[in-house]
């Protein structure tokens, strides 16, 4: 095999296809705060976009680093670790983590300065998560916690940031926007938390080389299914509710279409799960229900329907 060249190494440190994952909650944090509070700041949220992209990739260039630390101190070899399977070198790779977090601060602080210390609470909050989810000696993501700590950092913490950055210098400012916040991001919690604990579920053999107690480890792997499958289920019930509130328009009830693609899709992966070939599923499901929720929410907002 050829040495990949810096850019190839650079997108599989930090997994950049899944950006999509912190992208699609911000989104539709926007979309949400146009519709409900009727405010938008652009150039405010396109810098924090970058930020919250930035510290994303750093995340996962970081969980790489740290478990391939974790495998050579175990002296066991992982067929999964993109380290060892894009030849990438260490110096270089913490290189490029550091330089996104740093990106990230910067713009964060620059932020805080002008729109106040809510937005620095949930950045500080999110950098403690987004590092201990993979550093110390007791990280997050090798106990049965790593699902929601995944699911309420980028699921909810990004959706807060999107509506907090459109609304704080705005007359129709809500002391109350966590809650909000908190009922719209729910399906973006759960399908988010479904895909750690697709990986999850796929790694298993191997987390437990390497010390990671995981939820599948605790529950095993039929539980952890009804689990996955609840997760979007709940996604779906989410979506009614938040439209029974008026906290989205009407529209978005169509986002309910996807329920036969994501079905089929969840069902591919249930009856063989797998890294390689299946665990994409989770994340066009993941695709399917966001996307089609913003989508439908957008559509709502331009026909004022609500």
């Amino acid at each position: 095999m050829d040495i990949p060249n810096h850019r190839q190494q650079f997108a599989a440190l930090v997994q950049a296809q899944t950006t999509v994952i912190s992208a699609l909650p911000y989104l539709l944090g926007c979309a949400f705060t146009y519709f409900y509070y009727r405010h938008f700041n652009l150039g405010d949220t396109l810098l924090l976009f970058i930020a919250v992209i930035s510290f994303h990739l750093a995340v996962n260039g970081h969980n790489q680093y740290t478990d391939y630390q974790r495998f050579t101190t175990s002296g066991s070899i992982s067929e999964n670790n993109i380290i060892t399977k894009f030849k990438i070198a260490l110096p270089w790779a913490r290189l490029i983590i550091g330089s996104l977090v740093l990106v990230s601060a910067i713009i964060g602080i620059y932020l805080t300065i002008k729109a106040g210390w809510p937005l620095l609470l949930i950045g500080i909050l999110s950098f403690i998560i987004g590092y201990a989810y993979s550093g110390g000696h007791h990280p997050i993501l090798k106990t049965p916690l790593g699902e929601p700590a995944s699911g309420i950092t980028m699921g909810y913490n990004i959706t807060l940031l999107a509506i907090y950055i459109n609304i704080y210098n705005s007359p129709q400012f809500d002391p109350f926007f966590w809650l909000t916040g908190l009922l719209v991001s729910l399906p973006a919690i759960l399908v988010i938390s479904n895909v750690m604990l697709g990986n999850n579920i796929c790694d298993r053999k191997e987390d437990v080389q390497i010390g990671k107690r995981t939820l599948v480890y605790y529950i095993g792997r039929p539980a952890a299914m009804k689990v996955l499958v609840s997760c979007y289920a709940l996604s779906y019930i989410a979506i009614i509710a938040a439209v029974i509130l008026r906290l989205l328009p009407v529209f978005t009830l169509l986002s309910l279409l996807t329920i036969p693609l994501v079905y089929q899709r969840i069902k591919v992966f249930i009856n063989q799960p797998d890294k390689m070939t299946t665990f994409f599923n989770i994340l066009i499901s993941l695709q399917l229900i966001l996307i089609s929720e913003i989508i439908f929410t957008v559509i709502g907002i331009f026909f004022n329907i609500r």
